[in-house]
């Protein structure tokens, strides 16, 4: 059976991405897609190692904190900003796998679990912040009324 702490966390993902996907903006849509592989791929490549180090998970973490970086950098979300952050230390925790010894393995996968949990309750936060704040609401709205301009000119 399950551990009580791998159902919350796994709860918590489905509810996070789905409420990024329902109620969210397009870069909150384009954050859960993101996150959504790099959940899927990592479990596909954990198996990957050199020594200690999961070189293909590392990538994907790399990856999953450029597509952060370039939305928090595109968009006007404060949420994208610190999910990147916390993507940052997650992924620093595979530069600490390289020179640690062995008995850190425990501390760098909790402080990965936690930075998950960080990026997923931000996601939360995001959807509110993507119907809630007034300059996502007028990004929504200029995109809105450019897409109601190319119907009429069609």
């Amino acid at each position: 059976m399950p551990s009580p702490l791998w159902i919350f966390g796994t709860c918590l993902t489905i509810v996070a991405l789905g409420m990024l996907v329902w109620k969210g903006g397009w870069p909150e849509r384009q954050a859960a897609g993101g996150l959504f592989l790099a959940q899927l791929l990592s479990a596909w490549v954990d198996h990957l190692v050199l020594g200690q180090f999961r070189w293909a998970v590392a990538l994907i973490s790399l990856g999953l904190l450029a597509l952060l970086v370039r939305l928090s950098l595109r968009y006007d979300r404060w949420w994208l900003l610190f999910a990147a952050g916390a993507q940052f230390l997650a992924l620093s925790t595979h530069v600490s796998s390289l020179v640690g010894p062995d008995a850190l393995t425990w501390s760098i996968v909790t402080t990965r679990m936690v930075a998950w949990v960080e990026i997923m309750v931000l996601a939360l936060f995001g959807v509110w912040e993507a119907n809630a704040a007034p300059y996502a609401r007028s990004e929504r709205l200029k995109t809105s009324a450019l897409l109601n301009y190319r119907d009429i000119r069609s």
